[in-house]
C-alpha cells in the first residue's frame, strides 16, 4: 500500500511542530501524541510534572526512573560533557529559579539572585542510574528547554521510520530533521519581517537547529539562553543555526545553547571539535557561515545580506 505525504500541524510544548512524511493520517496523530507526552511529563510549567518532582525532591531523595526517562537524561548529561558544561540540564536554577522564563513572574534577575542560584548549576551534581535520578543540591532544577525539542524531534523521526517513512521532515520549534527528499527550510530574519536565508536540503539525512536571542527575553540584554558560569545572557549573537549531515538533533540542540555562549572564535573551535557547520547573524547584523560547503545541502540562498 502506498502512501502520499501527508502533514500534521499543531502547537505543543509552547512551540509549533510540523510532521510530514510519507505515512498514514493514524502513524501523524501517533507522532503527535509523542510531543504530547513528552510535554506532559517533562514539562517545567506543569506542577504535576515528572520533571518538577524531580526538581521537588532536590537534596532530599532520589525520584524511581523508567527507561525512557533514564535514556534522556543520559543524553542529557553526555550533552553537558561534551560541551564542558555551557550546555548544562540543571540551569533550571537560573532560567527558572532566578529569571523565571516562561512564567507570569518572568522578571530580570538581580546580581544577588544571580550569585545565590549560579552555585546551584552543576550537572555533576546530578547523580543518575537506571533505576533513579537524585539532584544533591536542594534548590536545583532540571530545564529540558535545551535539548528537549530536539529530543522530541528525534524520537517522532524515528518512530515514523519504523512505519514505514522514506520521506519526512520533523520541526519542533526549530529543531528539525529531514530524510528523502530536497525540503526547503526558511530561517528567520531576528532583525526584520521575513526571512534571512532558505536552505534547501537534499535527500540525505539532515539535522538543523536555530537559537536566537529575538525568540524569548526580558530586555535586550536578558534573553533565554543564559550562560551557566555567569548567570547572564550572552550577547555576541542574534541568530544561530548550526547544521549536522544525519540524525543527531538532539545533541544538536544543546550544543546550539553552548555555541551561543562563546565569543566567535572559540564557537568556531568547537564547532570544528563536533563536525558542525554553523549559520551566524551577531548583534550588529553581520553574517558568517562556517563549514556549509561540507553539508549534504542543494543549496543555501541569502537575503537581504
Amino acid at each position: 500500500m502506498a502512501f502520499f505525504e501527508k502533514a500534521l500541524e499543531a502547537k505543543v510544548m509552547s512551540t509549533h511542530l510540523l510532521i510530514r512524511a510519507n505515512v498514514s493520517k493514524n502513524i501523524l496523530l501517533q507522532a503527535h501524541k509523542i510531543a504530547t507526552d513528552f510535554e506532559s511529563r517533562y514539562s517545567a510549567y506543569k506542577e504535576d510534572s515528572f520533571l518538577n518532582i524531580i526538581n521537588n525532591n532536590a537534596g532530599k531523595t532520589a525520584t524511581e526512573c523508567t527507561k525512557e526517562d533514564y535514556a534522556l537524561f543520559n543524553a542529557s548529561i553526555k550533552a553537558s560533557q561534551h560541551t564542558d558544561g555551557l550546555f548544562d540540564i540543571s540551569i533550571g536554577a537560573l532560567s527558572h529559579g532566578a529569571y523565571h522564563f516562561g512564567f507570569v513572574n518572568e522578571t530580570k534577575a538581580s546580581w544577588k539572585t544571580i550569585e545565590a542560584y549560579k552555585s546551584l548549576v552543576d550537572y555533576k551534581n546530578i547523580i543518575l542510574t537506571p533505576e533513579s535520578i537524585y539532584l544533591k543540591k536542594v534548590h536545583m532544577r532540571l530545564d529540558l528547554g535545551g535539548i528537549g525539542k530536539g529530543y522530541v524531534a528525534k524520537q517522532i523521526a524515528l518512530f515514523l521510520e519504523k512505519q514505514g517513512a522514506t520521506k519526512l521532515i520533523v520541526d519542533v520549534g526549530g529543531e528539525i530533521i529531514t530524510r528523502g527528499k530536497a525540503y526547503t527550510i526558511a530561517l528567520n530574519d531576528p532583525f526584520n519581517v521575513g526571512n534571512i536565508a532558505y536552505i534547501k536540503t537534499s535527500k540525505n539525512d539532515m539535522s538543523i537547529s536555530t537559537s536566537g536571542s529575538y525568540e524569548r527575553f526580558i530586555d535586550k540584554e536578558n534573553h533565554h539562553i543564559l550562560n551557566t558560569s555567569a548567570g547572564t545572557s550572552p550577547l555576541y549573537y542574534s541568530s544561530m543555526t548550526i547544521l549536522q549531515n544525519g540524525w543527531n538533533i538532539d545533541f544538536l540542540d544543546a550544543y546550539a545553547t553552548a555555541l551561543f555562549n562563546q565569543e566567535p572564535s572559540q564557537s568556531i573551535l568547537m564547532a570544528e571539535k563536533l563536525n558542525i557547520a554553523m549559520i551566524i547573524i551577531d548583534t550588529h547584523a553581520k553574517l558568517n557561515t562556517y563549514n556549509t560547503e561540507k553539508l549534504n545541502l542543494s543549496s543555501i540562498k541569502f537575503t537581504n545580506y
